[in-house]
Order: C-alpha cells, then structure tokens, then sequence
C-alpha cells in the first residue's frame, strides 16, 4: 500500500523548504524500498508538489487547473515530468489524491498521462453538486408549455415565439405577445379543472387578449410523451436559429432541465388526454378584476372548472396570434 505523502513527509519538507523561487526540495518516493521514479517536493511557497515521470506531453487535451491542482508538462534535468502542485492549504485533499496517482502510476503501470485524467474526473464525479429532482409538479407545467410552444407559437411566429415565453422568469402569464397573452394550465386531473394561483393570473391586460390553454394528461408507464419528446421537437423546429435555440436552452435550465434526466426514474410519461384554448370573457370563470381581498389576505387560491364553456380552433388560435385583428 501507498503510505507517501503523508503529513509526516510535508513537515520534513517544510523544514528544507529553499530560498529560491524556482528551486524544490525533493524526496524521492519509495515503495517498499525500491524507487519508482516519482518525487514529492515543496516550493518557497510551501506549496506541495507531486512529480510523475512521463515519456511525452499529453496527446490529447491537457488535464486543467482546478482550485487545488495546478498541472503542467515540465522539462527537468532528469527528463519529462507531469508536475502537480497544490497550496499548504489543501494538503489532506492533496495527500490521498498523490497517493492515487503514485499507485496507478508505479503499481499498476498505468500511462501517466490517462491515469491521471481517469483519477481527476472520478474525484470531480465525486464531489460535483447533486442535481436536484424536477418535481412532478413542474413537469406537468413544464410540458404544458412546451406543447403550447410547439403547436401553437412555433407555427404562428417561426423560431421567434421562443421570445414570447416567458420560462422561468416571473411573469403574470405563461407567454406574452404584444396584442396576446396566454396562460397554460396542465392538468392530470380527470376534469379540466385548474387551480388559480394569483387574483391576477386571469385578468385580462388592457387592450389585448387572453387566453388560457387547458391540458389534460395522463400519467402511464406506457406514455408516449415526456418533457424530452417536447424537448427534442422544439430542437429540431429551432434548428435553423442558432440565437432563438441558445435563448430557449437557456430557459430550459433554468427551470431545472438536465440531459440526466433522460436516463433517471424521475422522467414522468403521459398521454393527453384533452385539451383547449379558451378566450378569457365575460362568461370565463374568474373573480372579477375589481376584487379587493379583505385587509389581512396576503394570498388567495380558487379552483376552475371549465368544463362546457366554448373554447376555439388551433387554425383560428394560429390567425389570432399572428394578427391582433381576427376575431
């Protein structure tokens, strides 16, 4: 087993710390009293250093600086090394990590060059930030959404009613146009009813319209869609506008979207069930934009049911969104 470095090593070597700046007092590294080659060393800093021995510069990219580990390709008298430093400060990360290397290297006669970006990678994997869960609530609004962008926005405007959605950013409705907006509500209830979150979700912005979109689905192992079959169409349809991709991209992970998701338990899949787009009137369901909640109401919720209430075509949503006129 690979005991060096160890803290006992880094004292020795702050001891013989040199003077000079581009000087390092070396310790050779033994395995069981043979020598492999290998050196550890410290700098006028005190920053800890791991010299590998290799035949060549590495042949393809470099492994990068990290925020304790600087790598580099350094001609010595003896040769080529791989030199891996480190601050004093990141010595018990430092330590473990040139152990790893030491055996791969001297023990299992790895290529130092492979080896040690095998061993950065496993440690980056280690260590990297779980990717927090898209809830289910989210994918169902999520791909609410995307349908609306798929079927209606996309063929009405092009690749330019990427703009329109609002994403993750707060806004009061879901896409906003300059004559239009259009509030989505996704369902997996049986019914079309849909919570109201906000007094103002429903009402309508002076001198324009507004519709709501109403989206049954159907939660089932079997489902043919899922956020990533919305998510591939809208790639392929915004192909051809490279700056209205990165800006829907951009929404989708902000909003919590990760290829991983793809591959994990937690991708839901649907069948829709039913759906429709309804203009926002006098006859919608709503509280009237002129309510005022008693003093001390901070928030307020209602269910819709809009279950037998007129609702108009896709080809006439289409007009209606590509012109503020047709009625």
């Amino acid at each position: 087993m690979v005991d060096i470095p160890s803290a006992r090593h880094w004292s020795d070597l702050r001891r013989e710390r040199p003077v000079s700046d581009e000087a390092l007092a070396l310790v050779s590294v033994e395995i069981a009293g043979v020598s492999t080659g290998l050196s550890i060393g410290m700098d006028s800093r005190g920053w800890l250093h791991l010299l590998v021995p290799c035949a060549d510069a590495p042949s393809g990219e470099a492994v990068p600086d990290l925020n304790c580990l600087r790598v580099r390709h350094r001609m010595l008298e003896d040769g080529a090394f791989i030199e891996l430093s480190a601050p004093p400060s990141h010595e018990r990360v430092f330590s473990p990590f040139c152990r790893e290397i030491i055996s791969a290297v001297s023990e299992e006669g790895r290529e130092p060059w492979r080896a040690l970006s095998a061993i950065v990678r496993a440690w980056q994997s280690a260590w990297k930030p779980v990717r927090p869960e898209i809830d289910k609530t989210t994918q169902v609004g999520l791909f609410g959404e995307l349908v609306v962008l798929r079927y209606l926005l996309i063929p009405a405007l092009g690749s330019s009613g990427v703009a329109s959605w609002s994403g993750p950013e707060y806004e009061r409705h879901d896409f906003v146009l300059d004559h239009l907006h259009i509030e989505v509500k996704t369902t997996r209830k049986s019914r079309a009813e849909h919570e109201i979150s906000r007094l103002d979700q429903l009402h309508v912005p002076a001198g324009k319209e507004l519709f709501v979109v109403s989206i049954q689905l159907e939660e089932t192992a079997a489902g043919r869609e899922t956020l990533a079959t919305q998510l591939d169409a809208l790639i392929d349809e915004l192909r051809g506008d490279a700056a209205s991709l990165d800006s829907f991209m951009a929404k989708m992970v902000r909003v919590g979207w990760s290829d991983e998701i793809r591959t994990s338990g937690e991708l839901m899949r649907f069948e829709v069930r039913n759906s429709g787009i309804y203009p926002v009137d006098e006859g919608f369901p709503r509280l009237p934009e002129a309510f005022n909640p008693p003093s001390g109401v901070v928030a307020l919720r209602y269910t819709i049911d809009l279950a037998n209430l007129p609702t108009i075509g896709m080809d006439e949503a289409i007009q209606r969104v590509q012109c503020p006129d047709v009625r």
